[in-house]
């Protein structure tokens, strides 16, 4: 009895410091705790993946292949990548010397990388894609390890279904094309590609840039 209540009081006091201790860990550890995630639950499912959305954060808006996913202060953009990961297209990484933060990120098969710019002031830009899709959201420094933590939660969790893909890539090219940017680039390389097709699909300029986070 008594072990139990020690494992109880244990479980509570990681539940209620985990944002704590995100913060205060070095983003390489972040990064390392993120990717080695094993997911056996899903509660988003879309034509051709799944994936797991953490608690706290909700989608907004989705176009089964872009999603605005939703916390307290920030909107993430997330746009999943399927032709590329159908086809296993991989593009190497360069790290950037412009960046305020540029890491290539792989555990086991999956690869990515994760790039941070100094917008202005308190605010950076962060694009982080992992197992064939990509996230970008603007932050406030502080909270860049939380978001990174939260990003790849999302991004680790996705699995595909090759069988559904395959149908899609056959009978919805022209869909697929709608959304025709690259999501290996970066912001040190080219333009956000990810942000023009957000504004292109739609969305204010105003809903990518969030007011409170640049007044």
């Amino acid at each position: 009895m008594k072990k139990k209540f020690i494992l109880i009081l244990i479980l509570a006091c990681i539940l209620l410091t985990g944002c704590t201790k995100v913060q205060d860990m070095s983003l390489d550890e972040v990064i390392n705790v993120g990717t080695d995630r094993n997911v056996i639950v899903y509660n988003k499912y879309r034509k051709g993946y799944k994936y797991n959305l953490p608690k706290g954060l909700e989608v907004v808006d989705n176009t089964e292949y872009n999603e605005v996913i939703y916390s307290k202060d920030y909107k993430y953009y997330l746009y999943v990548d399927a032709v590329s990961y159908y086809n296993k297209i991989i593009e190497k990484y360069e790290i950037s010397d412009k960046s305020y933060v540029s890491k290539q990120i792989s555990y086991e098969d999956k690869y990515g990388y994760l790039e941070i710019s100094h917008i202005n002031n308190d605010k950076y830009f962060i694009e982080i894609m992992y197992n064939y899709a990509k996230i970008e959201v603007i932050v406030k420094q502080k909270d860049i390890n939380v978001i990174v933590s939260n990003s790849l939660s999302v991004l680790a969790s996705i699995e595909f279904n090759d069988n559904v893909l395959k149908t899609l890539l056959d009978e919805e090219t022209s869909q697929f094309k709608e959304f025709d940017f690259n999501i290996f680039e970066t912001t040190s390389t080219t333009d956000s590609g990810f942000l023009q097709a957000v504004e292109d699909y739609n969305y204010k300029e105003d809903e990518v840039h969030d007011s409170d986070l640049i007044n």
